[in-house]
């Protein structure tokens, strides 16, 4: 059994590798340079932290397709904060409080109101795309206060998203708010029964999703500079198939790890630099390879899911047939 578990875990990484060692040799070595290298890591942050925050929701089995619209009105109007308050330091909090709002708001329809977490967040993506079109329409592209520019510099940055994700990595696999996530995904109904209190962890869930939505739009307009109305435009697709392609199965539960975002964020990155690095970087090409190797990816981390589950079955009933005889 703990074999076919083992199988399971090593998808996103066999994925990784193959991915890896594919671009490295296409690419005749470009892809190793110690620049490239930076740039993957530089280009992973955002999807890699965001997708940090939405894991507890598709832990529970839910979805939070509004992060990029979330990181976007986040980074916009904690912007317009700073500059019109004359406190640049002030969009730091701002963008954290309107990520961690949103994230809430979110986390109460679902689990108060019971509203789909699917249709729910689609028109929060819509809704709010707009809000933030029309204020760029009206106060144009907005740049970082020169007091801030320190954040992108590479002794600051690099720490402080290690710190961030090592943070998360514990919240999610050491604390009662990853485990109980994890448990409403496997079974909400059960976790009811044993205590769990589920809608406190679904807000919860939402919450840290818009949180980190919040701390992504710090890092993005300290990486660009400023504002746009490009800003987190389909960072919500990215982050999801950077969760997907790391093998975490739609229905959340056990198959949730932290590492598994790690993996999907990098070979996300790594498909789109090395298509890039090779000649092929047509945005169509890109895409139809990232969804093509998604449904690879998903279909064999789905067959050894149930290869799992089904010598889980039979180790049970050996088992009992065992302890009946005995």
């Amino acid at each position: 059994m703990s074999a076919k578990i083992k199988l399971r875990d090593l998808v996103p990484f066999i994925a990784f590798a193959v991915i890896f060692l594919f671009f490295a040799a296409a690419s005749g070595g470009r892809m190793l340079s110690a620049y490239n290298l930076k740039l993957l890591l530089d280009q992973s942050m955002i999807t890699i932290l965001v997708g940090c925050g939405m894991l507890f929701v598709v832990a529970q089995g839910s979805i939070d397709l509004s992060v990029g619209v979330t990181l976007a009105i986040s980074g916009v109007a904690a912007t317009w904060l700073a500059e019109a308050s004359g406190l640049p330091w002030l969009l730091l909090p701002a963008a954290l409080i309107i990520g961690l709002a949103l994230g809430l708001f979110n986390g109460v329809m679902v689990s108060r109101f019971k509203v789909p977490s699917f249709m729910l967040t689609i028109a929060m993506l819509i809704g709010i795309r707009g809000i933030v079109n029309y204020i760029q329409t009206i106060i144009d592209v907005q740049y970082i206060p020169d007091s801030l520019r320190f954040l992108n510099l590479s002794y600051v940055k690099i720490p402080l998203f290690l710190v961030i994700v090592a943070a998360m990595a514990y919240l999610f696999e050491f604390t009662k708010a990853g485990r109980y996530s994890r448990a409403i995904g496997e079974n909400e109904t059960a976790a009811k029964y044993v205590g769990v209190p589920v809608s406190k962890m679904k807000i919860a869930a939402f919450a840290l999703s818009g949180l980190m939505a919040g701390v992504g739009s710090v890092f993005s307009i300290a990486t660009v500079g400023g504002t746009s109305m490009q800003m987190g435009v389909f960072l919500e697709m990215k982050v999801a198939m950077a969760v997907f392609l790391g093998g975490v199965l739609v229905t959340g539960g056990s198959s949730a790890k932290i590492y598994k975002v790690l993996l999907g964020s990098f070979s996300i990155t790594m498909i789109v630099n090395g298509l890039s690095l090779i000649g092929m970087s047509e945005s169509q090409i890109s895409e139809s390879v990232e969804g093509a190797l998604l449904l690879l990816i998903l279909f064999v981390t789905i067959l050894a899911h149930e290869k799992s589950g089904k010598g889980k079955k039979t180790a049970e009933a050996e088992d009992g047939a065992a302890a009946s005889s005995a």
